[in-house]
């Protein structure tokens, strides 16, 4: 067998293994809720939370205003592998990883991979300050 042959065997296994891992860890679970439900309250000024937009509070919870005073909040990790969502809208939040897509008004997905929509928080108002927790909590 020639260099250039094992070499080309080497490549081609290396890439198919790769490609397999990628595969096997998009069917990971994500963490699991119950951990969410353990999560501390956290404290986010409203002045934090723009109107047509959002915000990623102590890498926990993601915060949404969608219209002017009204506010949602649900955990910041994507049910489909649990990562950071990050991109918040008027809409929608969206995971950068496989870019699935939830709804602001219930956290429903919109678009997959995700099967189900990001876990809902509690948000209340005491002034100027928003105070996050797990729903029912």
């Amino acid at each position: 067998m020639s260099r250039r042959t094992v070499f080309r065997a080497v490549g081609t296994a290396g890439v198919a293994a790769a490609g397999a891992g990628s595969l096997a860890a998009c069917g990971e679970p994500a963490p699991a809720a119950d951990e969410f439900a353990k999560a501390e309250p956290s404290s986010v000024p409203i002045a934090d939370v723009e109107v047509g937009s959002g915000t990623i509070v102590d890498q926990t919870y993601v915060v949404a205003q969608p219209r002017q005073g009204e506010f949602f909040a649900y955990s910041s990790v994507c049910p489909h592998q649990g990562c950071q969502v990050r991109q918040v809208t008027a809409a929608d939040i969206t995971c950068p990883c496989h870019n699935s897509v939830f709804s602001v008004e219930d956290g429903s997905v919109l678009t997959g991979p995700a099967e189900s929509g990001l876990t809902p928080a509690e948000v209340t108002v005491d002034g100027d300050t928003l105070t996050v927790s797990p729903a029912g909590g």
